[in-house]
């Protein structure tokens, strides 16, 4: 054959790249042995950005499609048209993109018949990235022709990388609500920004917070091999020459650049400052500084958005524990009832299968269940014994009370105490009370809360009775499934019953408390 007539001998083959390094796979498709040998010569030594090749032959359209269904990072395919038949190259690159769906793999033709299969037609026809008469090709135009190949390849790579990475930072930006989920959002998105720098897969982004001195960090971020420290807040519990890194930076108040690494350093107006190391395999330009000093601000405003909505969150929260405390405080139930309502409810509503939105607005909402007694007289909140009938028609009021006060509120959490309020005395059965509901037709959060506020109840010492043993409590609770109580609520508590004491244990109304 007169092709690669200016093929190196093997002697001046350069020595391979490391074996660590993954080479790119080039399937050569053509039933002459003779085409595999002097291709293996033209492309002896070949690297393409220090990665070697790896030519994986095939001696027929079939065995190559047994090839393509036992590998997916085949870069290129160097097909002969004619080979088991006329068109089998032709037949082997349409199953390629049409069947297999294949688009990444590049795809060449080669002939050594070119009245079989004109040029115009097959490249016009079918979907292939370069059509090669054999005697034409010379292992320079051989070599010029890899080096395009594989360059298409990586940057399709790229784009797909790309393409599926943005599709993670849009799901994990749908989901930042907390520091916790900020964490795999900043995570994400320094994955594919790290990915779309040429810099190293491993990078690490902490926050220093004013007052806090230089050892106390906190990670936002975390990829490659530092996605274990995640969970860290402490520059002791990281890699050593990383935390030495880190005091250099923070002494300094300047970037550094190491022979392996980059470390930004970006300071706020409030005392605080950021660090970004990332591990780089090619010098960092000006404006990839800037896109990751882009990034580590947005994250960290961010961050200090969510503290702050998380500190207004708990300040909500308080606000509804104190008022709700003080109302037990009123009517003599002292203790922890109110949290351990919420407790309860919060595990209800869990088990019950809830989405944590709902779960969440429950617990929260379920203190101010008795919100109405205070404007119930201190003569019936107080009586140590048996109501009589028209002190419990008076009593019977302060769920209309409760309802009044918090429904004049549009925020949600209200809105939810309101209807707790207005229906955790309904019964299952009907016979409850104001409304006298049944079933399904009470709010699925006043029925949670119905049960878990008589669990306590029987669980606790009142002004008119001591506290019931377990098996006692468990009992009645079980008289009262679908009289009082929805079946279902029933059986996920007593399925469950460990976990409830316990919490009953671990929020006593008196320290030296003791429940059987």
């Amino acid at each position: 054959m007169d092709f690669f007539a200016d093929s190196p001998s093997p002697s001046s083959s350069p020595q391979p790249a490391p074996r660590s390094i993954p080479p790119w796979c080039v399937l050569v498709v053509d039933d002459d042995a003779e085409v595999h040998a002097v291709t293996r010569l033209a492309l002896s030594g070949f690297e393409f950005q220090g990665r070697p090749l790896e030519l994986v032959p095939a001696y027929s359209a079939a065995q190559a499609r047994d090839i393509f269904k036992s590998r997916d990072d085949i870069a290129l395919a160097l097909i002969d048209v004619v080979m088991e038949t006329e068109h089998a190259g032709l037949d082997l690159v349409r199953y390629l993109r049409e069947t297999c769906n294949n688009r990444m793999t590049r795809l060449v033709l080669r002939t050594g018949q070119a009245g079989q299969a004109p040029e115009d037609r097959v490249i016009r026809e079918y979907e292939v990235d370069d059509y090669k008469e054999k005697t034409e090709l010379t292992t320079q135009k051989l070599r010029t022709l890899l080096y395009s190949m594989l360059r298409s390849y990586r940057d399709l790579g790229v784009i797909e990388a790309q393409r599926r990475g943005l599709s993670h930072v849009l799901e994990a930006c749908a989901k930042v609500q907390n520091a916790a989920t900020l964490k795999v959002f900043s995570s994400t998105v320094l994955e594919q920004l790290t990915t779309l720098l040429h810099l190293g897969q491993s990078a690490l982004y902490c926050m220093v917070c004013p007052g806090e001195g230089h050892e106390q960090t906190r990670t936002l971020a975390a990829t490659g091999e530092f996605h274990s420290y995640q969970a860290d807040d402490s520059l002791q519990t990281l890699p050593g020459d990383v935390a030495e890194r880190f005091r250099q930076v923070l002494e300094a108040k300047v970037s550094c650049h190491y022979d392996d690494a980059y470390v930004l350093y970006h300071s706020n107006e409030r005392g605080g400052a950021s660090l970004l190391y990332v591990t780089h395999l090619e010098p960092l330009s000006e404006l990839d500084r800037q896109l990751l000093e882009i990034y580590m601000r947005n994250v960290a405003i961010t961050f200090e958005n969510i503290n702050l909505l998380e500190d207004l969150q708990e300040t909500s929260k308080e606000l509804v524990y104190t008022l709700a405390n003080a109302v037990e405080v009123r009517s003599k139930e002292t203790g922890a009832h109110v949290q351990r309502v919420s407790l309860f409810s919060e595990m209800l509503a869990r088990l019950y299968g809830l989405p944590e939105r709902e779960v969440y607005l429950i617990q929260h909402a379920s203190p101010l269940h008795d919100i109405g007694k205070v404007a119930i007289p201190d003569a019936i909140l107080h009586k140590p014994g048996k109501l009589d009938p028209d002190e419990w028609v008076v009593m019977k009021k302060h769920v209309d009370y409760g309802v009044a006060i918090l429904q004049r509120s549009r925020r949600l959490l209200m809105q939810v105490g309101a209807q707790i309020a207005g229906n955790h005395h309904e019964r299952w059965d009907g016979n409850g009370y104001p409304q006298g509901l049944a079933g399904d037709a009470i709010p699925l959060s006043g029925r949670i809360i119905a049960l878990a506020d008589v669990f306590d109840a029987l669980c606790s010492r009142r002004a008119y009775k001591e506290p019931w043993p377990r098996e006692q409590v468990l009992d009645l609770i079980r008289s009262e499934r679908g009289r009082h109580f929805e079946p279902q609520l029933v059986d996920l508590l007593l399925e469950h019953q460990d976990a409830f004491f316990a919490i009953r244990d671990q929020y006593p109304d008196d320290p030296d408390e003791h429940h059987s």
